[in-house]
């Protein structure tokens, strides 16, 4: 029985829209491509499907022509700014600790990937792994998260780092650039990213110095629940008009059958949970809003206001403008 669907925060791609707006790219253009908000940073709130954002990396690096987009990203990225290692700093006392609360943080960000700390006494891992087979190769993520991870461990081990005891494990060697670092890169399958590195490094004292805690970004739960998990990969999608069934079940990354089983034994459908979400945010930005009704209608998959009010009444037994005047709060007057 599935108790959630594999689920990354939108604004996990911040890094990469961040870059393309950089270069003058168009980041919000992407993401109408993948017909996702436009919003540039991405919402913390949102959460997709993990092909979205792997396939968004991807087309990150397509845009910018630019093969190590993700390692350099990642090599780059501004660790006192994640919530995951701003607050894993904040407690750690030693390098170990440091990664077994990042990959504690971590686990409140995606339900589609969970880092690790594994050692055998002499050898340590630490790594990503992703709980489904993703469409593609991510080779751009995989990248970004060996130059996260290689920034990360230099800046714990400090003056013991030593690149010849390192190796990398990464799906497409390619995506990462040429160096004279004598650090060891191995082509692995798609399912994960990892390093391993010396155990003794991980009593290593952590200088907190290093780290700056940065103010904790307000942040949506992680979905815990399948039907929560389905309403959150939808949310983003309720203005396309074609958001049939069986596009429902692909943004949820899903088999539509196997889906459309597990929701029935939860006591709902597809057809159902979009309506539901719909009749949500057309009902909000009726009573909360002035909002034209035509172009509420547009915001939840309406070209026609006339079938939008009609598919309206028989979500709520109202018309659009009797829910407003029936709910729109006192301080809003007529």
């Amino acid at each position: 029985m599935t108790t959630n669907l594999p689920l990354i925060r939108l604004s996990a791609v911040n890094p990469f829209l961040a870059e393309l707006e950089r270069r003058g790219l168009g980041a919000a253009a992407l993401l109408h491509e993948f017909g996702l908000p436009p919003q540039i940073p991405a919402s913390h709130e949102l959460f997709v499907a993990p092909g979205a954002i792997y396939e968004l990396i991807e087309r990150s690096a397509e845009i910018a022509n630019d093969r190590y987009l993700g390692f350099s990203i990642g090599s780059m990225l501004d660790l006192q700014g994640w919530d995951p290692i701003s607050v894993a700093a904040e407690k750690a006392n030693t390098v170990g600790e440091l990664l077994t609360l990042f990959a504690m943080q971590a686990a409140e960000h995606s339900t589609a990937t969970k880092f690790y700390v594994n050692t055998d006494g002499r050898r340590t891992t630490f790594g990503l792994e992703r709980i489904k087979k993703p469409p593609l190769t991510p080779g751009q993520n995989d990248a970004f998260y060996m130059g996260f991870m290689l920034r990360l461990l230099m800046h714990a081990a400090r003056e013991h780092w030593d690149a010849s005891d390192v190796m990398f494990t990464v799906a497409d060697p390619a995506c990462i650039p040429p160096t004279s670092e004598p650090y060891r890169i191995a082509a692995g399958d798609v399912y994960g990213v990892r390093i391993t590195f010396p155990s003794r490094w991980l009593f290593e004292a952590f200088e907190k110095s290093h780290f700056h805690t940065a103010s904790k970004t307000e942040q949506g739960h992680i979905p815990v629940s399948l039907i929560d998990s389905v309403r959150s990969a939808l949310k983003p999608h309720l203005h396309e008009t074609d958001l049939t069934v069986d596009k429902a079940a692909r943004i949820c990354g899903f088999n539509r059958r196997r889906l459309s089983r597990e929701l029935r034994d939860e006591g709902t459908t597809l057809s159902k949970e979009i309506a539901r979400l719909r009749a949500r945010k057309a009902g909000r930005a009726l009573s909360e809003s002035d909002r034209r009704v035509a172009e509420i209608a547009q915001s939840v998959g309406f070209t026609d206001p006339t079938v939008f009010s009609r598919a309206f009444k028989n979500w709520t037994g109202q018309s659009p403008q009797n829910y407003r005047r029936s709910h729109r709060s006192p301080m809003q007057g007529d």
